[in-house]
């Protein structure tokens, strides 16, 4: 059963709060990733999206400009475990918005079974995208905003 989605956007914050901010925010075609991108669009941030399924984001894309119309919501791809995959979304986004002022760590996984029937193989996918992922999106975001930042003054 697919999840309910979002048909109005309402907010506790004063709308446009965060006008002209960027944020890049991973895990953000489904579920709280995607409310998350929805709420700081409202609150005025322009916004990439990140997840590992190209089909995923263009339908979280669509959606969302049909929730708010007008908005800039773009996405890449992103493995968040894979240092190549991470360092490419970074860019990608300095790229087209020429700066990031909030990275969202939303991108994460897990299995839902018992401790007795979990394979380490699969503790280990949940340990590389929750912790590996967040890190290297973290550093990443860092040494590329740092740079970018050293290179404009």
């Amino acid at each position: 059963m697919a999840a309910p989605t979002v048909a109005k956007v309402t907010s506790v914050f004063r709308q446009k709060l965060f006008k002209d901010k960027v944020a890049l925010v991973t895990g953000g075609a489904t579920g709280i990733g995607k409310t998350i991108t929805q709420e700081l669009l409202y609150l005025g941030c322009n916004v990439m999206i990140a997840s590992r399924k190209a089909d995923n984001l263009k339908a979280a894309v669509t959606e969302i400009q049909g929730n708010l119309p007008g908005c800039d919501v773009r996405w890449t791809e992103c493995n968040i475990r894979k240092e190549d995959s991470v360092k490419k979304m970074v860019s990608t986004t300095l790229e087209q918005f020429g700066k990031i002022d909030f990275l969202v760590n939303n991108g994460g996984g897990q299995f839902y079974a018992p401790t007795s029937e979990f394979s380490l193989k699969g503790f280990n996918a949940v340990v590389e995208t929750n912790l590996t992922g967040t890190f290297l999106c973290m550093k990443e975001e860092l040494n590329q905003s740092c740079l970018l930042s050293f290179m404009q003054t």
